[in-house]
């Protein structure tokens, strides 16, 4: 593979040391993984944090050149979440934005939610990255894909192959075959991508071209990731498309940054 982009790691603390990061053990984290540039944000702001949490991400992520940032929304923190979302017009390290329903606790099909789009997320051009999971009834896949479709200027990414860790591994599937949402890509960045058959499955109905590499770094192990990938039965190009092309066809940002080649 000529590069890997993993366009889902999180940098800060959460329940332990070893799943939380700063930005040289998440950079040492890909090296081990032979990911070329990462894309990260704070697991604080998820939460509700913004201001501390954004600030951090990104003086954590400053030093590193292999390192993007997403900074992180919340619409239930209009004014907070306007403010980094312009932070991205002088900031180049800022490529996206991230919102995470549950552990924001809002419903992604809520009224703030569609605000926080349409005059905040929208008019930047900056694509979403959000939490998306079977366990999670305010932002399930189908709800996600919904989002989606009221918004098609925008580009969405569904985290965690849009099932996450519980319920059914085909819900993903059956969703987007009912409404396969054009400006929708999903990451890879759950222990799903390590089950027999889940992956191929899904590429089946998807396609190649609408899945991105992600590990959720460092929650999980990014080197395992990286074997998946490798080992995956699809062709060279599929596999190329995977690693990095299509994280630059749904973050544009990327482009040109270290570790990240020429189409």
């Amino acid at each position: 593979m000529r590069a890997l982009i993993d366009v889902h790691s999180h940098l800060g603390q959460i329940v332990n040391e070893g799943m939380s990061a700063t930005g040289a053990r998440l950079c040492e984290l890909f090296r081990q993984a032979s990911i070329t540039h990462g894309v990260a944000f704070s697991i604080e702001a998820c939460y509700g944090g913004l201001d501390a949490g954004n600030a951090l991400a990104l003086r954590e992520a400053g030093p590193h050149d292999i390192l993007s940032v997403m900074v992180v929304a919340h619409p239930n923190h209009p004014a907070s979440s306007r403010r980094w979302v312009a932070e991205a017009r002088s900031d180049p390290k800022i490529v996206g934005v991230k919102i995470h329903p549950v552990l924001g606790q809002y419903d992604i099909l809520s009224s703030s939610v569609a605000r926080l789009v349409d005059e905040v997320i929208g008019p930047s051009g900056l694509p979403v990255l959000s939490h998306v999971g079977n366990e999670s009834p305010n932002v399930t896949i189908d709800k996600y894909l919904r989002l989606a479709r009221r918004f098609p200027e925008v580009r969405f990414i569904a985290a965690h192959m849009g099932v996450g860790l519980l319920g059914l591994s085909d819900a993903a599937i059956d969703a987007w075959l009912d409404n396969p949402a054009p400006n929708v890509w999903f990451d890879m960045g759950t222990l799903r991508a390590f089950f027999g058959g889940a992956l191929e499955a899904f590429l089946t109905v998807v396609g190649p071209d609408r899945v991105c590499f992600g590990t959720d770094a460092p929650l999980y192990i990014p080197a395992a990731f990286t074997r998946v990938l490798e080992l995956l039965p699809v062709s060279a190009d599929a596999r190329e498309r995977i690693a990095w092309r299509n994280a630059l066809d749904v973050i544009p940002l990327l482009a040109g940054k270290p570790g990240v080649p020429v189409p």
